[in-house]
C-alpha cells in the first residue's frame, strides 16, 4: 500500500530522506540492469544512433527558438518607456526653424520647457575685401603690406616679376599673397575670389566676435583696397524666454547656451526658434525598423518550423494577433505585408512623428504599445514548455528506448513506477512502486 496523504513535518521530511535513498537506488539498479544493457538483443547500435542525433537536433531547434525570441524582446525592449535607457528615453532638443537656429546634445532627464529664441544679430568674424583688378592683367608693383591683430600678424611680401625676368599677373599676385597669409600664424584666412575675369583679395578673422579684429597696412599693389573693412566683426545678440520670462544675451560666439545643461544652440540667422526636449526621432526610427525586423525574423523562424510542435503553432498565433489597428499601424509607418510580414516606411513615420509626436510615441511605446506587446509575447514564448516546441520529444526518448507500449508497457520500468505513484517529485517516497523497481531490476 502506497504511502500518501500525512501532513506532519517530521513526516515528510523522513519521506523526502527516504525519496532520495530510493532514488539513489533505483540509479544504481538502472546501471547494473542487463535488460537494459543489451545493446544487441533491446536496442540496436543504429537505434541508439539515430534517437541521439534526434535529441541533439531538438537541443539545438529549442537553443535557436529561444535566440530567435530573446532578440525580439530586445528589440521590443529598446522601445520600452520603463527602459530608462532605451530610445524613448534618450532625448534631444530640437529647433522649430533651423534657419534660425539648430539645436544640439543630450538630456538626462526629461523637461517639459520649451525656449524661446529671438534672435536680432548673428556674431560676425571681420571681412576686408580689396578692390577688384583684371586677373590677366600684368602687375604694376610689388606687394609688402602686414595683415594681423596685437598677438599674431604676418608681413607679406610679394614681386611682381618672375625668377626668370618675366611679369605677374594680378592673379598670381593675389594668390602668392593669400598662401602667405594662410601659411601663417595669424589669426585670419585669405582666398582669392574671381567672377567675370575680375580678382579680389578677400581677408577675413578666424573667430567672430567684437573683440576679435585685425588690420591690414603697407603697399597693397594688387590688393589695393584690402586695408578697409567690409563687415566689421560683431557679436551675436539673442533673447531667450521661458517660464514668461525673457533675458537677453550677447555672445562673441554664435555657438550659445540656451538653458539646458549639456545642451548647445547654433545661431544660423536672425528671427524665432522654439527649442525644446523630445525623442530622439532618428534613433526612435532606428528602433523601430529593428524591431520589424526582429519580428519578421521571428515570424520566419516559427513559419518554416509550424510542424515542429503544437507550442510553435501557439506561439506563431500569439505573434500573429493583438499586433494594433492598421490605422495604428499607419500613424506608426507600419504596414502588414500580404505574408503576414511586417513593412516599416521612415518617411511616413517622420511625417506623423512631426505632425503628432505625442500620439506616435504613445502607439510605440505607451502603455499597451506596440513594444509592450512584443516584448509581452517574445516573453511568453521563452516561457512556453521546451516539450511542446518538439511534440514531447523528452517522453517519446524514454518510450522508444526503453519499449513503452500497450503490449510491453509491464517490461518498462518507468511505465511500472508510474502505475503505482501519482504523488509528483515525491514518486520515490511510494514503497510498494520502488519495490516492485528493486524485485524487478535486480
Amino acid at each position: 500500500m502506497a504511502i500518501s496523504g500525512i501532513s506532519s513535518y517530521g513526516l515528510n521530511s523522513l519521506y523526502g530522506y527516504q525519496s532520495t535513498i530510493n532514488s539513489l537506488r533505483l540509479s544504481q539498479a538502472l546501471y547494473k540492469n542487463p535488460r537494459l544493457n543489451q545493446t544487441s538483443s533491446s536496442t540496436s547500435a543504429s537505434s541508439v544512433i539515430t534517437q541521439k542525433a534526434a535529441k541533439n537536433a531538438n537541443v539545438a531547434f529549442v537553443k535557436e527558438y529561444s535566440t530567435s525570441m530573446t532578440d525580439l524582446m530586445e528589440a521590443a525592449n529598446e522601445l520600452r518607456s520603463s527602459n530608462k535607457s532605451g530610445a524613448m528615453s534618450d532625448l534631444a532638443v530640437t529647433s522649430s526653424d533651423e534657419k534660425v537656429a539648430t539645436a544640439s546634445g543630450k538630456l538626462l532627464l526629461k523637461s517639459d520647457k520649451d525656449f524661446k529664441l529671438d534672435v536680432t544679430q548673428i556674431a560676425q568674424a571681420q571681412t576686408n575685401v580689396s578692390e577688384g583688378v583684371k586677373a590677366s592683367a600684368y602687375a604694376q608693383s610689388d606687394m609688402n603690406f602686414t595683415v594681423g591683430d596685437d598677438k599674431n600678424s604676418v608681413n607679406v611680401q610679394v614681386s611682381a616679376v618672375k625668377a626668370n625676368g618675366g611679369s605677374k599677373t594680378n592673379a598670381q599676385m593675389l594668390r602668392e599673397a593669400a598662401d602667405q597669409i594662410n601659411k601663417s600664424k595669424a589669426n585670419v584666412t585669405a582666398s582669392v575670389v574671381e567672377k567675370d575675369g575680375v580678382a579680389s583679395l578677400q581677408i577675413q578673422g578666424k573667430e567672430t566676435g567684437a573683440g576679435n579684429t585685425f588690420e591690414v597696412s603697407g603697399e597693397m599693389g594688387a590688393a589695393a583696397g584690402a586695408e578697409n573693412v567690409k563687415t566689421e566683426a560683431v557679436n551675436a545678440k539673442y533673447s531667450v524666454t521661458t517660464g514668461g520670462v525673457t533675458t537677453e544675451h550677447e555672445s562673441e560666439s554664435n555657438t550659445v547656451s540656451v538653458g539646458y545643461v549639456g545642451v548647445s544652440a547654433e545661431l544660423k540667422g536672425t528671427g524665432q526658434a522654439t527649442l525644446k526636449a523630445d525623442v530622439d526621432t532618428k534613433k526612435v526610427a532606428d528602433a523601430l525598423s529593428d524591431l520589424v525586423d526582429a519580428y519578421n525574423s521571428s515570424l520566419k523562424f516559427l513559419n518554416d518550423n509550424f510542424d515542429k510542435g503544437t507550442g510553435i503553432a501557439r506561439q506563431m498565433q500569439s505573434l500573429l494577433n493583438g499586433l494594433g489597428s492598421e490605422q495604428s499601424l499607419k500613424q506608426m509607418g507600419i504596414t502588414v505585408n500580404k505574408d503576414a510580414t511586417l513593412k516599416f516606411d521612415r518617411a511616413a513615420f517622420d511625417k506623423n512623428m512631426a505632425k503628432d509626436s505625442a500620439l506616435t510615441r504613445d502607439l510605440i511605446s505607451g502603455l499597451g504599445g506596440i513594444a509592450d506587446r512584443m516584448f509581452n509575447k517574445a516573453s511568453s514564448g521563452l516561457n512556453m514548455n521546451a516539450n511542446s516546441l518538439t511534440n514531447g520529444y523528452s517522453s517519446n526518448a524514454y518510450s522508444s528506448s526503453y519499449g513503452s507500449s500497450s503490449k510491453n508497457s509491464a517490461t518498462n520500468p518507468y511505465a511500472v513506477l508510474g502505475l503505482y505513484s501519482r504523488s509528483g517529485v515525491y514518486n520515490m517516497s511510494n514503497y510498494n512502486a520502488v519495490g516492485m523497481m528493486m524485485n524487478y531490476l535486480i
